[in-house]
């Protein structure tokens, strides 16, 4: 049996006994408890944020304007200003060059690293472009 259970149990035992300030007691308990539990579950469910984005600053990586996930796999760009400002991981979508991130958040820019995409500004071979 918990607490609430003993109070509920206390309240309806004084009632029946007439013992009406008694009674109003146990109620205004009660209502204490119920908003005592609430600020517990608000607590604990900040605390698992605070430790989700210490686990995601733990695991971020700055790189080309933006932040990166390190871990198995690397997973982003991920916008700098918003996650600097305000803690929130966005992910940035490519713009129209394959290069380029933007945040659809804040329209932050980044230089995003596509294995796929070729530099038009790749040098040259000097040994492929002999004139012999």
């Amino acid at each position: 049996m918990g607490i609430y259970d003993g109070l509920k149990d206390a309240a309806s035992i004084l009632k029946e006994a007439g013992k009406i300030d008694q009674y109003r007691q146990i109620l205004e308990a009660q209502e204490k408890l119920l908003d005592m539990q609430k600020q517990i579950a608000d607590l604990e469910s900040d605390n698992q944020d605070l430790k989700d984005k210490l686990k995601t600053k733990e695991s971020l990586t700055y790189e080309n304007n933006a932040y990166w996930i390190e871990g198995e796999k690397k997973d982003g760009p991920f916008c700098s200003r918003c996650w600097d400002s305000e803690r929130q991981i966005i992910r940035m979508q490519p713009c129209g060059n394959r290069a380029y991130a933007s945040c659809p958040n804040c329209s932050n820019k980044s230089v995003k690293i596509d294995p796929h995409f070729e530099s038009p500004f790749t040098p040259i071979d000097p040994r492929r472009n002999s004139t012999r």
